[in-house]
């Protein structure tokens, strides 16, 4: 086959290969509502959204709120469920605090006891939208399972936790397991999340030690999207869900999301209207799985030990105890060597030519990285206050070839001085190396290197006592790159955005260096033609509107009145164009607590509002230990659901209560927002009583402040702005805060 031909058939391959993933990636049609009363029926479960839940945002502290609370609490007692409303005051680590209301359903016929396992879910929204994905699918969701096994007899009882304060810390799940009367039976979780409203869901952490619960999972689960990767990558996030709380807690669990349609998250677009029935299917068919999978198994007999796994084309689940990836790594690469010393004999490869093709697998990552980093830097520029592009297709193909460009090129390099199969057995050596230093820094990604890198070593090995031929031989390894690399180079964008693009440009060059010795001959032609294309498609991305109606910029507005200094104050964080016009945004500090890269933001003057400041009283008692104890009540006239109180002094908090509740201990990354010397604590709540424990001398400054959701009538003009920009606003959405300035 000429040189041209091979390359065809390769990217013909590659090409084949992706839209087998993006096939198996998709989502089917809702189940309909007269589907058999065992099977899940997305279209049952959206009816139970809109019976259920309300088309606007229904935050802890709001009377919409409470109506959601009622209204799931009525559905799962019309499904003979008994229902316990957990009321609870809970803080989390950040010293967020809040008065909740949780749901705790049980099948009368399952005694409380044992070890159960729970479905959980949380019904408050965030201020800023409704919530309809993000969690109102989660808890429709946990009421249609709870509708198809309400009959089933099972070994294990199901517990469905529908929590109460996930958007402001993750309070519920803090309040229920710090409850042991009520909590002690979890054993295992089953969280159902959404980081968007539409997408593939994934199955995409778990907890620690979980080599017991990853067979269960391989065997049971349908359609599995998920891999070792995703824990290991979640795990250095600052990202948390309530299944967070039940990891400290030393409970197991597994956690599902869907996240396409990121813009829409935590906005007005999270609302009825984006609700993609096909991501409730496939979540609410991949969870109905799992309940009965762990209801039919032994809860007892979790025991320590991590796994490495992966799915295969969302056909099937691939894995292995964590320990052994250094020994498959071991095999790998003495498959190889037995490779490298035939060929050596038989004259068609030297030392030095692995070698070189060893150094042009690095050399393709660097470069792969390099390019991807600059691809991702040049598109940002044009577009800073967009989080994920309305069409990101141009850009991600761009990352694609520059990956693909950074493999061939090098490869045809090194192949001027060494034959296919050097480079092919330094490509698999090198594979085999990375996985090995992989395994031991992170055992959850080295399946991405170890599958690759054992495919070509046997690879390499047969092709000294069969005739396997060299297309025969790049083809079988490329559909072992494409396995563990395509997945994330096809959603990889909805879950980082434009920081995916340098993973994904790697990931293309580890893939493409399969097939790359193969058609090193075409270097000179495709590599050149990869990069021409490659700047084609970035001129479109730049080209193509940063923005839609429905993948809108993120814009909240903040009120922020100094009740003592009788000043007030726009605050955003990045003006866009069209609210500088309406109002003299500049740079400015946003508060004296926020460390060095929270510190500034767009700010503008705004006329002073006839607001009433929070009510604040400030006792001192000191203690025969040396240290002294300030109580502060705190109160807003207004009745804003959101109080906060940040101090500064010279001496040491040495313990917070907050309504006689210990926040738990912060960790170093809830500290890391706070500038050196500060201390804050928020509370959801109209009122609340707060102890500091001092010791030292020194007076303390502090600052209190009550927040309101909406913004006074003299912000019409920038919210007319901010339409005309196209923008919404996002998470705590628009607030309308008053300060007041406090010594002790």
């Amino acid at each position: 086959m000429t040189p041209r031909g091979r390359a065809l058939v390769s990217f013909l391959a590659l090409a084949a290969l992706t839209g087998l993933e993006t096939c198996r990636l998709g989502n089917p049609d809702p189940a309909p509502a007269d589907a058999p009363p065992e099977q899940f029926s997305a279209s049952r479960a959206i009816a139970t959204l809109h019976a259920v839940s309300i088309d606007e945002p229904h935050p802890v502290g709001t009377p919409a709120h409470d109506t959601v609370r009622d209204r799931i609490a009525a559905a799962l007692r019309a499904l003979d469920y008994t229902v316990d409303v957990q009321h609870t005051f809970a803080c989390n680590a950040a010293a967020v605090c809040g008065e909740l209301a949780n749901l705790i359903a049980r099948r009368p016929d399952q005694p409380a006891g044992g070890k159960a396992v729970v479905v959980a879910a949380h019904y408050d929204s965030v201020a800023a939208g409704p919530g309809a994905s993000d969690d109102g699918t989660g808890v429709a969701t946990a009421l249609e399972i709870a509708r198809a096994i309400r009959r089933e007899p099972l070994a294990d009882p199901v517990v469905f936790l529908i929590d109460d304060g996930e958007e402001e810390g993750l309070l519920g799940a803090v309040g229920f397991v710090a409850d042991a009367a009520r909590s002690a039976d979890a054993a295992l979780v089953i969280n159902l999340e959404a980081r968007g409203t539409s997408g593939t869901p994934y199955l995409f952490e778990t907890s620690r030690e979980q080599r017991w619960l990853v067979p269960i999972v391989a065997r049971a689960l349908p359609h599995p999207v998920t891999t070792s990767l995703f824990a290991a990558v979640y795990d250095q996030l600052p990202n948390n869900t309530d299944l967070t709380v039940f990891k400290r807690a030393g409970r197991a669990g597994i956690n599902f999301a869907y996240i396409g349609g990121g813009t829409q998250y935590h906005t007005p677009l999270d609302d009825f209207a984006h609700v993609d029935a096909g991501s409730v299917q496939r979540r609410g068919d991949q969870a109905l799985a799992m309940v009965r999978a762990f209801a039919a198994a032994d809860l007892g007999a979790a025991a320590p030990g991590d796994a490495v796994w992966f799915d295969v084309f969302a056909a099937f689940v691939v894995w292995w105890p964590a320990g052994w990836t250094v020994w498959i790594a071991a095999a790998a690469l003495a498959l190889l060597a037995i490779a490298v010393v035939r060929g050596m004999r038989a004259g068609r490869l030297t030392l030095r030519g692995v070698a070189l093709g060893a150094l042009s697998l690095l050399g393709a990552i660097g470069l792969a990285a390099a390019l991807g980093v600059a691809l991702a830097r040049l598109l940002g520029l044009r577009a800073p206050g967009a989080l994920f592009e309305p069409y990101p297709e141009p850009r991600i193909a761009a990352a694609w070839l520059v990956g693909i460009a950074a493999a061939i090129g090098l490869a045809g390099l090194v192949r001027r001085w060494a034959s296919f199969d050097a480079v092919f057995a330094g490509h698999a050596l090198m594979w085999n190396a990375l996985a090995v230093a992989v395994a031991l820094i992170a055992p959850g990604a080295s399946y991405v290197l170890v599958v690759p890198g054992l495919v070509m070593a046997a690879l390499a090995a047969a092709r000294t006592r069969w005739p396997v031929g060299e297309l025969a031989a790049s083809l079988g390894a490329l559909v072992g790159a494409a396995i563990v690399c395509l997945p994330f180079a096809l959603f990889g964008y909805e879950a980082l955005a434009d920081t995916s693009l340098p993973v994904t440009a790697v990931l293309l060059a580890l893939t493409a260096t399969s097939f790359a010795p193969l058609v090193s001959d075409t270097a000179r032609r495709v590599v050149p033609g990869c990069l021409v294309l490659a700047a084609a498609l970035g001129a479109v991305a730049v080209i193509v509107p940063p923005a839609s109606a429905s993948h809108p910029r993120h814009q909240p507005i903040r009120y922020v009145a100094d009740a003592g200094a009788g000043t007030a104050r726009w605050q955003v964080d990045d003006a866009l164009p069209e609210l500088r016009a309406a109002a003299a945004f500049e740079p400015g500090p946003v508060a004296p607590w926020l460390g060095p890269t929270n510190a500034v933001a767009s700010v503008a003057p705004a006329p002073v509002e006839p607001l009433t400041p929070p009510a604040t009283t400030a006792t001192i008692a000191p203690s025969a230990d040396g240290t002294r104890v300030v109580t502060l009540e705190l109160a807003s006239p207004r009745r804003a659901p959101r109080l906060g109180l940040w101090w500064h002094s010279d001496a040491e908090t040495v313990a917070v209560r907050i309504n006689g509740v210990t926040p738990l201990s912060r960790t170093a990354r809830q500290s890391r927002g706070l500038a050196p010397g500060w201390n804050r604590l928020i509370v959801y709540g109209a009122a609340a009583r707060i102890e500091i424990t001092q010791r030292g001398a020194g007076p303390t400054e502090a600052i209190v402040s009550d927040a309101s959701i909406g913004l006074p009538a003299s912000a019409a003009a920038l919210v007319r702005a901010r339409d005309a920009a196209g923008a919404v606003p996002v998470h705590d959405g628009d607030v309308t805060i008053v300060e007041r300035h406090l010594t002790w």
